[in-house]
């Protein structure tokens, strides 16, 4: 079992979604739970971003990104990074700019 930490700007992020959107990444949210690297595929360099390392999930027909990090080490952890649109690659850019903060 994974335990999920969200960044702090995520609860922003999720505010932003439309209610259909929100259900469905509620739903990912507890299967990443269960086994984060079913519902994810691995992110390298995005756009000039190098997000190597952590994982993305398509969400809404691929309009929408949840961008998150596994971490195995004692505690199973999936931490949350951002969750947005892909359009012009806001999440990525949005991600990247978290992980540098």
């Amino acid at each position: 079992m994974y335990k999920l930490l969200f960044f702090e700007e995520v609860y922003s992020d999720l505010d932003k979604l439309d209610q259909n959107t929100l259900i469905i990444v509620r739903e990912y949210f507890k299967k990443y739970e269960k086994n984060p690297y079913k519902y994810s595929q691995k992110l390298y360099n995005q756009g000039g971003l190098n997000l190597e390392g952590y994982r993305k999930t398509y969400i809404a027909d691929a309009k929408y990104r949840i961008i998150i990090k596994i971490e195995e080490n004692k505690i199973k952890i999936v931490q949350v990074v951002a969750v947005g649109e892909r359009k012009d690659l806001q999440v990525y850019k949005e991600a990247d700019k978290r992980l540098k903060s």
